[in-house]
């Protein structure tokens, strides 16, 4: 009688789901401390202790495991972009709460920003497994669910359609406008240039422009 368990047991997945976790934990931790290039199957095995092979189990290659980490930070920076948005009471500009957690997330995490935003998308990467097919397929749905939240917050329940177009255009362009704020900043870090001016001077300036176009949460 075989009394191997089979591989589609409740069992066998929840472990596995496990193990994912601890590997893309560990791939995260390495890019933070020492960038993208460090990130590799080889030093991913050695930090937890396996071998390489074992790392194939869970991602078959580097390519599985880049697009699980991209996807990986993405959902983490949109989950902090929302929970800014959310907490906006009434008064408060949502668009600004956004622009600055943009800039607060990868200030620090300079590195995941040029894993998610630099060369690895600016000139897709097939053979790191980035390519069109994953930004339509993991990419763009979640930040679609970003704007889609956006879109209501700034405009609320009662906006037309066009005015609903008018605040989401206004929102992506803010989230470009920052994007590029942080480009700047990631380009100038790596060269040991710093800006001619500071992060403050450069958000205030940015938020004020988009808070001047778009309403404050009104108290219902």
């Amino acid at each position: 009688m075989d009394t191997d368990e089979p591989k589609s047991s409740p069992r066998v997945r929840i472990k596995r789901q496990r193990m994912r976790r601890e590997v893309l934990e560990a791939a995260r931790a390495l890019l933070l401390a020492e960038g993208p290039d460090a990130v590799t199957l080889g030093s991913v095995s050695s930090r937890l202790g396996m071998t390489k092979p074992a790392i194939y189990h869970y991602f078959p290659s580097k390519e599985a495991l880049t697009r699980s980490l991209v996807a990986s930070l993405i959902d983490e920076e949109i989950g902090e972009l929302e929970a800014a948005a959310e907490k906006a009471g009434p008064g408060d500009y949502p668009i600004g709460a956004v622009i600055r957690a943009f800039h607060a997330h990868y200030r620090k995490n300079l590195h995941a920003f040029r894993f998610v935003y630099g060369q690895l998308q600016l000139y897709l990467k097939p053979e790191l497994g980035i390519d069109a097919e994953m930004v339509r397929s993991e990419i763009t749905p979640r930040t679609r669910h970003l704007f889609d939240l956006l879109e209501s917050r700034l405009a609320g329940p009662d906006r037309g359609k066009a005015e609903r177009r008018r605040m989401r255009r206004l929102a992506f362009v803010a989230w470009m406008s920052v994007l590029g704020i942080l480009t700047m900043i990631a380009i100038a870090d790596g060269m040991d240039d710093p800006l001619l001016y500071s992060d403050d001077e450069l958000l205030d300036t940015i938020v004020s422009v988009f808070e001047h176009a778009t309403p404050a949460v009104v108290q219902e």
